[in-house]
């Protein structure tokens, strides 16, 4: 995997600067990034000798510091990716399911090496002037393992999934082609290198493909600002939140986004009105995709041509896509599982440090259980609706929370509805709806009650409905339905069974 995504990044067309880091003031020339990166790799042979082929974690918080590490890591053995300013708590939640033979970090008194050196694991500070010191030589190759990422645990415990090298390269190349880039194209990079969408999309499709990387944060309005204003970004792949922040901070600041070839969005549901609102303001498409920490780069997504119908994520691509019921398949425009199976697609990750397999066994890849729920059209395009463990199941009778939440959006001052569940002593759970009215308008949760209940069986009427201005969201910009009623005023006393 290290080899080849070098050899990539070497052979790809693409000269000049590589990795725009406006926060140094600095540009990183291709040139400079791959003498970087095998110098990275170097530095941490030792570390490699000692620990073999077993899982390291990355996690250190300088973007430019994090991509050299994480490839470095990678030449002989697997790098799973850690956020590094997490509680010790959160830790010890992704210790189980991935143990860390060493952590690499860009600080001894970061939260992540503190830590480790209180559970005896071996710390590895890479020198922050990795970017400016000269290359250090490199080991001789090894067997490569897996790129690990821990899922976001918003359906159960965390899980540590490891992207193999014929998935990232399916990934990677499946990405770039379909996005159309070149060595011209610059990728604004504002997700956090810990998920997929941030190293795989962002990153390496975009440095593979021949083109740039510039990092910029938008939690950091004034350098984000002058990164945006500095550099010519000509993509930008982000979540809806993230997109949310940007459109925000840009439209402050009264910019201008001249380069911009597109946008696309994944991780979580696009909004239909700030997917218009982006496109009329830059006058570029703006692409919904579908992608999973299982399937990295993307399973289906919208063309930057073709017609984009809204609340959909496109057609299958690097993936194909089934519809199956308890019973089996569905037909077209039927509600069912999402089943994909595809060269990128990570049906089961092997134990933390297993070595990855040899030859892929012949004939078409397992199929993988998604978890989401949706249809495909007779047009052959994508609606994802929700995930299977969503449904809220009252006195044994089940409630799908889109059915509640459409009857919701049709209320005119009613911008974004999520229907969840509330424990209750007698019914196992209730149905709760929060609901965000429009800007400037004022929602009466009577004249909601009212149009619910037209429409549904009364079975599915929420026991409580909250007005809100924002529906709280993961840090990954994700609803988790479950719990969610912790996290809104007002529903403590509803779990008590009142």
């Amino acid at each position: 995997m290290f080899e080849d995504l070098l050899a990539l990044m070497t052979n790809s067309g693409g000269s000049g600067t590589a990795v725009h880091l406006p926060s140094e003031r600095r540009e990183v020339s291709r040139a400079r990034l791959l003498d970087d990166v095998r110098g990275a790799a170097g530095d941490l042979a030792g570390m490699r000798r000692q620990v073999g082929t077993a899982s390291v974690w990355v996690s250190v918080g300088d973007p430019y510091l994090m991509l050299l590490a994480t490839l470095g890591c990678l030449q002989g053995g697997s790098a799973a990716l850690v956020e590094p300013d997490g509680p010790a708590r959160t830790f010890d939640l992704l210790a189980p399911v991935c143990p860390p033979a060493a952590v690499v970090t860009g600080s001894a008194a970061s939260p992540a090496a503190r830590w480790a050196l209180a559970r005896d694991v071996r710390v590895y500070v890479l020198d922050p002037s990795a970017g400016s010191r000269p290359a250090a030589p490199a080991p001789a190759p090894a067997e490569d393992g897996t790129l690990q990422f821990f899922t976001s645990g918003t359906t159960g415990p965390a899980k540590c999934v490891g992207v193999g090298r014929s998935q990232l390269l399916a990934a990677v190349r499946g990405v770039a082609r379909r996005l159309e880039l070149t060595p011209a194209d610059v990728s604004l990079s504002v997700a956090p290198l810990t998920h997929t969408l941030g190293l795989v999309t962002t990153v390496l499709v975009a440095l593979t493909s021949g083109g740039a990387v510039v990092f910029a944060d938008p939690l950091r309005p004034r350098e984000f600002l002058a990164a945006f204003s500095t550099v010519s970004a000509t993509w930008c792949a982000a979540s809806p939140s993230g997109h949310r922040l940007i459109h925000t901070l840009v439209g402050r600041a009264r910019l201008g986004w001249p380069s911009l070839r597109f946008l696309r969005s994944s991780s979580a549901p696009i909004p239909g009105e700030l997917a218009g609102e982006l496109e009329n303001y830059h006058g570029a498409p703006f692409v919904n995709a579908y992608a999973m920490t299982e399937a990295p780069g993307e399973i289906a997504s919208q063309g930057l041509t073709e017609t984009r119908a809204p609340g959909t994520v496109g057609p299958p691509t690097l993936c194909e896509v089934e519809i199956r019921s308890e019973q089996g398949p569905v037909p077209a425009g039927g509600s069912g599982e999402v089943w994909i199976r595809g060269p990128n697609v990570v049906v089961a990750a092997p134990p933390p440090g297993t070595p990855p397999q040899g030859s892929p066994p012949s004939g078409p890849p397992p199929w993988l259980a998604t978890g989401d729920i949706g249809s495909l059209d007779g047009a052959g395009v994508l609606r994802l609706t929700g995930r299977s463990h969503d449904v809220i199941n009252q006195g044994g009778l089940k409630i799908w929370p889109p059915d509640v939440e459409a009857v919701a959006l049709q209320h005119p001052g009613v911008r974004a509805a999520v229907a969840f569940p509330v424990p209750h002593k007698g019914l196992g759970e209730t149905v709760a709806l929060a609901v965000v009215p429009r800007a400037g308008q004022a929602v009466d949760r009577g004249a909601i009650r009212s149009l619910l209940m037209a429409d549904l069986p009364r079975h599915t009427w929420p026991s409580a409905i909250i007005v809100c201005s924002e529906i709280p969201l993961t840090p990954r910009g994700k609803i988790q339905r479950r719990g969610l009623w912790r996290r809104l005023p007002g529903l403590q006393q509803q779990s008590q069974g009142s």
